[in-house]
C-alpha cells in the first residue's frame, strides 16, 4: 500500500531548525503543532514529513500507517527541532 506522504522535510519545512526565526509566530506554530496532521505546504498532495517526524504518534497519519502495518520511510529527523516547544519558541522569537 502506497500512502501519500513526503519522505523527508522539504527545504522550507517550518519544523526545520534552519527556518527563519519568527516566521510563523507563536500562535500559528502552536496551532500547526497541535493539529492531528499537516499537509506539506510545497507538495500539497502529501503529508508533511516534518510534522510526522516531530509529532510521531500524535500525528494521525503516522498512527494510521501503524494500524495498517505500513512502515513509513521517513528521514531527516536531525534537521528538525528536538521537540515541539523548541519549534514554537523559534517561531515566536522575531529577534
Amino acid at each position: 500500500m502506497k500512502l501519500p506522504y513526503a519522505k523527508s522535510p522539504c527545504s522550507q519545512c517550518p519544523f526545520r531548525k534552519d527556518t527563519l526565526k519568527g516566521w510563523l509566530g507563536r500562535e500559528r506554530m502552536t496551532e500547526i503543532t497541535q493539529s492531528y496532521s499537516f499537509v506539506c505546504h510545497k507538495k500539497t498532495d502529501l503529508q508533511c514529513a516534518g510534522h510526522m517526524l516531530l509529532n510521531q504518534q500524535n500525528n494521525t497519519f503516522v498512527e494510521m500507517a501503524a494500524r495498517f502495518r505500513v512502515e513509513l520511510e521517513l528521514r531527516g529527523r536531525e534537521l528538525l527541532f528536538d521537540n515541539v516547544s523548541d519549534c514554537i519558541d523559534h517561531h515566536a522569537d522575531r529577534n
